[in-house]
């Protein structure tokens, strides 16, 4: 067995050119970030409040109920049905949580007249969730009789 590193693999404790140029759009990332919360006046303690909140939900709520639902997936699923299922629950929390502001209509104030949120998102987030579960019974059925033996 050998011990020499792989080739291409970094030496401990070295990184290569790709890490130093993903560090440096992170950090010019960060840097913008805060340079238009500055200039937007936007409240900095309350943003960093809102932050360092969302951050301890994650931590407290969000990742152990993911880490519960991939397990139990694992262990409850026939091998078959376990990628059109992670597809599925990973595409429909992608979603939801991206159009949970729009159904909660967080957008709509008397100011902002009529034409702001002007459609029925619930019923909209319904048809594409609608949409993705029809895709993945579809996979999942594609991988149902990949699976069957095949008569002789």
């Amino acid at each position: 067995m050998s011990t020499a590193p792989e080739k291409g693999a970094a030496e401990p404790g070295e990184h290569g050119p790709l890490f130093w140029v993903f560090l440096l759009v992170g950090w010019a990332v960060i840097i913008f970030a805060i340079h238009g919360m500055v200039a937007d006046r936007a409240n900095p303690p309350g943003v960093w409040k809102l932050l360092v909140g969302l951050n301890i939900v994650n931590d407290a709520l969000v990742a152990p109920v993911l880490v519960v639902v991939a397990v139990l997936v694992r262990r409850l699923v026939p091998g078959w049905l376990v990628a059109p299922l992670d597809v599925g629950l990973i595409a429909s929390a992608v979603v939801t949580l991206y159009a949970y502001p729009l159904v909660g209509s967080w957008g709509k104030s008397a100011a902002a007249g009529y034409s702001r949120l002007p459609f029925d998102y619930a019923h909209s987030l319904l048809m594409v969730l609608g949409a993705i579960w029809f895709a993945c019974a579809l996979l999942a059925l594609w991988s149902w009789s990949r699976k069957r033996p095949r008569p002789a």
